[in-house]
């Protein structure tokens, strides 16, 4: 088995919730350390793909939360740009792709999961597979 080094930040849970009028909230929780949280929440559309750009943009929020966590938040930025199910290798996969800034650089960034069994969950981890490198976090 290979040992690999753990994770700085990790994926803990994601919903969302209809808060009415057509309207959904997502909230998602990251862990850095194994006691410290961090939050993030958008609100959107409730069609599928929108509650899949609000869980994804409410894991920008929560990772920027993270990442500057003990450092300059002002340098950093997360925003997600596009979001969709697509199929790769015969599975539905959640793609995201991801504009990032961290201090002076600038980053086109996509990540991707496979959606089964929860597309929320899988929408959140391809956040964090689109940054992980970018921030040095994941």
């Amino acid at each position: 088995m290979i040992e690999r080094p753990p994770r700085i930040v990790t994926f803990a849970h994601a919903d969302v919730t209809d808060i009415g009028s057509g309207r959904c909230r997502a909230r998602v929780e990251l862990k850095r350390e194994p006691n410290r949280s961090y939050f993030g929440t958008s609100e959107g559309p409730c069609t599928d793909e929108e509650r899949l750009r609000s869980v994804a943009q409410a894991t920008a929020n929560a990772l920027l939360q993270a990442a500057a966590a003990g450092a300059d938040a002002s340098g950093y930025e997360i925003r997600v740009t596009e979001v969709g199910i697509q199929q790769a290798f015969g599975k539905p996969t959640v793609l995201v792709s991801v504009a990032g800034s961290y201090f002076n650089q600038r980053r086109d960034l996509l990540g991707l999961c496979v959606a089964n069994p929860d597309p929320a969950r899988a929408a959140a981890l391809a956040v964090l597979n689109a940054t992980n490198r970018f921030l040095g976090v994941g």
